[in-house]
């Protein structure tokens, strides 16, 4: 359940606690001292929804989601043979960047691509 449908039926609780107090209002106003515990009874039911509708909506906002870290990755390939190697991002890297010697054919060597990597913890 998303916490849209949280939100909703939070708010369909509060309309339906406001609903009994309007009700237990007018029975107030128009049926003085005859329906006494049946207002109550109502009152308390509407206090019992509006409660209900908040532990609803609060545990909506407390649902977990899946939390995404990303990696950075720069690719370093080599203008002169088939050398590739991968490692972290950092600070300063951009794509063709010269970075050096190969490490396998003593050619140059650049940054070939960044990408980013989403990772679910």
């Amino acid at each position: 359940m998303n916490s849209n449908k949280f939100t909703l039926i939070s708010i369909l609780l509060v309309i339906g606690a406001f609903i009994l107090f309007l009700l237990s209002s007018f029975m107030d106003q128009y049926f003085i001292g005859q329906y006494t515990i049946a207002n109550k009874i109502i009152m308390f039911i509407g206090l019992i929804l509006l409660i209900a509708s908040w532990g609803i909506y609060f545990m909506g906002l407390k649902q977990v989601k899946p939390q995404m870290t990303e990696n950075v990755i720069t690719v370093i390939a080599c203008k002169n043979c088939n050398y590739r190697e991968e490692r972290p991002f950092m600070e300063g890297d951009y794509v063709f960047k010269e970075l050096g010697s190969c490490k396998k054919c003593s050619g140059t060597s650049y940054i070939h691509a960044i990408y980013l990597v989403s990772v679910k913890k």
